[in-house]
């Protein structure tokens, strides 16, 4: 442990010398293999997808944000500095974020931030529809999404150089190095990015739609990763992971606002040291973690000046043991919150989160069943527990069914409860959002075609909703009732060098009761929740050139409830075209993409402008 340790102050002194010369960038994804992972043994009766590396391509900077947009049934919503999911119908907080197993939403506000993540940050990566709650805790209620470093022990030296230059301003660097030597495997990851985002867009808000630039948008962003993974003997293994990112931006206003000089600065220190041990059918798994969120908005024509520091410690403990068909699973995480922030009325708050999970599981060639129950205690508020019953079955080689059924919850956050601004303040009477999930599907499996589909209905009691109170301030209240229902569906086909995937989503979501005097949403779609959304892409492999073809659907949302027509954005469909090279006998990899190649017109969130037609060359290096 003493010598791992001694790696990783080594590793970080030497990111600091190199960042200063070249940034990193992002390395194309391997199959993923989630080994050990609690999103793999809690999988049964779930619908998870896994991000196909070919259609990531070799862009470093591609963001998590675009492509959940383009390829998967997630609502991107793209406004200012932020873009936030929705998932299942749910809103921008459902959504839980975890890397290594770790929770990173923001213990301030909930959410998570897709804007600023690259997939370059991660080697593999797990989309779980639907919530998981009574596993991975408060927030999974549409889905999450897993980060998950990847680490083998195979004899490997590489450096890869990475290079790339956009439309509208767009350039960064990365360097990323994998030095694996017997028992000792470390990866090093850095990336810098400059983005002036000077795009032109056509304001519709304004008398004859004039064409403008967006001149105020730019952001420039730093990340370093560090993984160090130390094999002792076949049966224990320790792992270290740091990740560090700090983004400055610009945020613009939308496009009724003439000027703006809002500016918005995040930096965010991840550190995870784990230990696995394996004695006969007993598994034992340790994690220590430290997040720190430092953030700051500043708009100084409107005298704003908003910041605040989060810590999370959190200490995890899984104790895994295979007796025969069953396996049980017992875990249990402690976490020490903090926040400091000066829009509280008392600046410093602190928390203390207990929670403890108990699962069954039972499998023979025919059926898989899991059982789960969790359990947390909050210092200020209670959590009821969560329960989950999953099973699937094979039908035969090729066909099989599953069905889940599940509790999960969200818990107020930070914000929610002590926020005292201008106008607002926060409740400290809050409960924890309340759901409940069903939902069943059927995969088909063979050498050609893959086929997956899903249904599900999610209840959502006691959701959060900020009001405007009698004295004219805003304040939240458990108010909201919602059901979500839908239909989610995915195909792959591969025949000899062409492949297809395409994906399908039906989502109704509708407000059930009213939550106050005026509200006229009752039975109507949620608000920035498209009823269908869909992709589909085309992938030729021809000797060292690969071509891909992407089209996506994303229909109409309302933006607006009126008491006699609601206002909505339109639907659109997005064209993206990609040509790579990687050639065998060559230690340079090319990659020319044009996204946007119809140079659409469109918005997922109102008045907000997005991007035209945008190319993106990348230039690979690699030394063995």
């Amino acid at each position: 442990m003493k010598q791992t340790l001694i790696h990783i102050l080594l590793l970080m002194g030497l990111a600091g010398n190199l960042q200063g010369q070249m940034a990193m960038d992002t390395i194309s994804l391997p199959e993923v293999k989630l080994v050990e992972s609690r999103v793999k043994i809690h999988s049964i009766g779930s619908n998870i997808d896994i991000i196909d590396a070919e259609l990531l391509g070799f862009s470093n900077s591609n963001k998590l944000a675009d492509y959940l947009s383009v390829n998967t049934s997630f609502y991107i919503k793209q406004y200012g500095a932020l873009a936030t999911p929705t998932f299942r119908g749910t809103s921008s907080s459902h959504t839980l974020l975890l890397w290594n197993g770790v929770p990173i939403n923001s213990i301030a506000n909930g959410l998570s931030d897709l804007s600023i993540l690259p997939l370059s940050t991660t080697d593999e990566v797990a989309i779980v529809h639907g919530g998981d709650g009574s596993v991975f805790g408060s927030g999974a209620m549409g889905g999450s999404i897993h980060f998950n470093s990847n680490t083998s022990f195979t004899p490997k030296k590489e450096i890869i150089l990475n290079r790339e230059i956009g439309s509208f301003g767009f350039k960064s660097k990365s360097l990323s190095l994998n030095h694996t030597v017997k028992d000792l495997s470390i990866q090093l990851l850095f990336h810098d990015l400059v983005d002036q985002n000077n795009f032109e867009f056509r304001n519709i808000t304004q008398i004859e739609h004039p064409m403008q630039t967006n001149n105020y948008g730019s952001v420039t962003s730093k990340q370093t990763k560090v993984d160090v993974a130390y094999k002792i003997n076949n049966s224990n293994q320790i792992f270290a992971h740091y990740w560090q990112t700090e983004s400055d931006r610009e945020v613009p206003q939308n496009m009724t606002t003439p000027f703006s000089d809002a500016k918005q600065y995040d930096n965010n220190t991840r550190m995870l040291i784990s230990s696995i041990s394996r004695i006969g059918n007993l598994s034992f798994k340790i994690k220590q973690a430290y997040l720190e969120e430092d953030f700051r908005y500043t708009e100084l024509l409107k005298n704003i000046d908003s910041k605040y520091l989060t810590k999370n410690n959190l200490t995890d403990v899984d104790l895994r043991m295979h007796k025969g068909n069953y396996l049980f699973n017992i875990g249990t995480s402690l976490a020490n919150k903090s926040v400091a922030n000066n829009n509280y009325l008392d600046a410093g708050q602190k928390e203390k989160q207990t929670s403890l999970f108990y699962a069954v599981q039972f499998s023979n060639d025919f059926l898989h069943l899991n059982t789960v129950l969790r359990k947390e205690w909050q210092t200020s508020f209670e959590v009821p527990y969560i329960p989950t019953l999953a099973f699937s079955g094979e039908i035969n080689p090729f066909l099989s069914f599953r069905f889940k059924y599940n509790r999960n919850f969200r818990s107020p956050t930070f914000n929610d409860r002590f926020w005292a601004g201008a106008g607002a303040n926060g409740n400290p009477n809050l409960t924890p959002e309340d759901a409940w999930n069903k939902e069943g599907g059927f995969d088909y499996k063979s050498d050609v075609v893959e086929f997956s589909s899903t249904v599900y209905s999610l209840h959502i009691s006691d959701m959060i909703v900020w009001q405007q109170q009698d004295n004219g301030n805003w304040m939240p209240d458990n108010v909201k009732e919602v059901w979500s229902r839908g239909l989610e569906s995915n195909l792959k086909i591969k025949v000899k060098d062409l492949s297809m995937i395409a994906n399908y989503s039906f989502t109704r979501s509708t407000s059930e009761i009213t939550t106050d005097n005026l509200d006229i949403s009752v039975g109507k779609q949620l608000r920035y929740v498209p009823f269908h959304k869909g992709n589909i892409s085309f992938i030729l492999s021809e000797g060292d050139l690969d071509f891909v073809f992407n089209q996506s659907y994303t229909g109409e949302v309302t933006t607006t409830y009126g008491s006699k027509e609601d206002k909505r954005l339109d639907a659109f469909i997005l064209t993206d075209i990609a040509i790579r090279s990687e050639f065998k006998k060559s230690p340079i990899s090319l990659e020319c993409k044009v996204k946007n190649l119809l140079d659409k017109e469109y918005q997922t969130y109102q008045n907000y402008p997005n991007p035209g037609r945008e190319l993106l060359l990348t230039l690979k290096y690699i030394i063995n």
